[in-house]
């Protein structure tokens, strides 16, 4: 399959047009900047940032996942693919956990970067793609292939999608495939134009549909309908097909994020319930086919598989067994509600007593402060770089200018504006730092919703610098 749709990429004229210029794009801006096109927080950046951020990255995406990624295997013994390695952020980092690492990219130029920067390292090897697969490497090969901040640049679905089959070439079975990839479906983004910097999405539905192609097990999709929709798939293993079913039976629940909190709220970022389950084999579980019950309300889980760690931790006998993540259902009414697990094919688990209650004021949490002058992460205390666009969880659509503040030095700020971003899939803030007021340093800085503030975040506020034909931008 894999090779049938290669090739029907390079037959269409148009589709080989746009990967050529996806690959000249990249090339060109490996020389203009490369750092900065890779990791976009500040303009200029010394090398020593740069792979400081790429410690940082593998630290917050791979090290919490490694027990999971890994499988509890000794990461030493294994073989990892990055896709979309730039000129090597992660590289080296990764080198450093796994014994072998192969490292792809669509630029033939940060390829070439890559191998200069990373000459010291002896389990390391970097190839150029067209962009639209992974070869030339070996078929089964990797236990793990991984790719983050890669496909959301790429402006062809089909190019995304025959990348991930060729992927999955190189898996072997029993490995595991973890990819990021957009998965915004507001039609405002669907609809607008595309390139390789604002690429194509692909979100849940085309996850799940490839999937079901493939005969992949889907272990979890994390983040649908944003820009960062996380979706990790299973290559099973041939014997795991003979393994019988058996009935299943709730164990155990608790939130998601704490297994000691039983109670489960029935909105907001909590609103996730966690079951752990007997009776399923974990090699044949996954999100594509179980269904959980609630209040009779069927739902997809968005995790099925090994049991995630803070649960083990606290459940200390379940490691064999079945873990759930299922979304609490909007329509539902606080109190005790029935779940269910339900298998296809066979019976389902029997009623199981959840506690639904009423969401409490939630906190927002701020991804990102950006100024508007370059997108950069730099803020200054007056001029075009203290006009800011803050990213922010938690908001909901009843947010506004007359609920939402920025505490900041002792001052609340009001914004000139509060709303949602359809092109990140996320809400934003928009305002200006009041000039004369502040002085540089670092702040301590929290937003406010409905008078509930967010987690404390330190901000650095920096002079005001030089900003040629740098003007004073308006805000949206």
């Amino acid at each position: 399959m894999e090779s049938q749709i290669k090739d029907d990429l390079v037959k269409d004229s148009g589709v080989k047009d746009r990967l050529a210029l996806m690959k000249d794009d990249w090339n060109l801006r490996a020389v203009e900047n490369a750092c900065w096109y890779i990791n976009t927080l500040r303009l200029d950046q010394t090398e020593e940032e740069f792979d400081r951020s790429g410690v940082e990255a593998v630290a917050q995406w791979i090290l919490p996942e490694l027990e999971l990624l890994t499988q509890r295997a000794e990461p030493k013994s294994l073989r990892f693919l990055e896709i979309g390695c730039g000129i090597g952020r992660m590289t080296r980092p990764l080198a450093a956990i796994f014994g072998e690492v192969s490292a792809t990219d669509v630029s033939g130029e940060m390829v070439r970067r890559a191998r200069s920067r990373l000459a010291d390292l002896d389990n390391v090897n970097f190839y150029e793609t067209t962009g639209a697969d992974v070869s030339p490497l070996p078929d089964e090969y990797f236990d793990i292939v991984y790719s983050i901040f890669v496909f959301q640049h790429v402006p062809e679905r089909e190019a995304i999608r025959s990348t991930l089959i060729d992927a999955w070439r190189v898996l072997k079975p029993g490995g595991l495939l973890r990819f990021q990839t957009n998965g915004v479906t507001a039609e405002s983004f669907l609809t607008a134009p595309k390139n390789s910097w604002v690429g194509e999405t692909f979100p849940e539905a085309d996850v799940r549909e490839l999937a079901r192609e493939l005969g992949a097990r889907v272990v979890s999709i994390y983040g649908a309908d944003t820009m960062y929709c996380f979706s990790t798939l299973r290559k099973p293993r041939a014997e795991s097909l003979s393994h019988a079913l058996t009935t299943p039976l709730i164990e155990y629940h608790g939130r998601a994020d704490d297994p000691l909190i039983r109670e489960i709220p029935l909105a907001g970022n909590d609103a996730w319930l966690s079951l752990v389950v007997s009776g399923v084999d974990p090699e044949l579980a996954d999100t594509n086919t179980l269904r959980v019950e609630i209040g009779g309300i069927v739902v997809a889980p968005r995790y099925a598989g090994q049991i995630r760690p803070h649960y083990e931790r606290a459940l200390p006998d379940s490691a064999e067994l079945l873990y759930l993540e299922v979304s609490i259902p909007e329509t539902l009414s606080p109190g005790t509600t029935s779940v269910r697990v339900i298998q296809p094919a066979h019976e389902s688990s029997p009623l199981y007593e959840v506690e639904i209650v009423e969401p409490v004021p939630a906190a927002t949490t701020i991804i990102s402060f950006r100024n508007i002058f370059d997108y950069g992460t730099d803020i200054e205390v007056s001029g075009p770089k203290s006009v800011v666009t803050i990213f922010v969880v938690g908001l909901d659509l009843t947010a506004n200018v007359d609920n939402v503040r920025l505490r900041l030095a002792g001052r609340e700020l009001t914004p000139d504006y509060v709303g949602y971003d359809p092109s990140v899939a996320s809400y934003k803030v928009d305002l200006r730092l009041p000039a004369g007021e502040l002085a540089p340093g670092h702040e301590i800085c929290q937003l406010l919703f409905r008078g509930v503030a967010s987690t404390p975040l330190e901000l650095e506020l920096k002079p005001a610098g030089n900003h040629p034909n740098g003007g004073d931008p308006a805000v949206d």
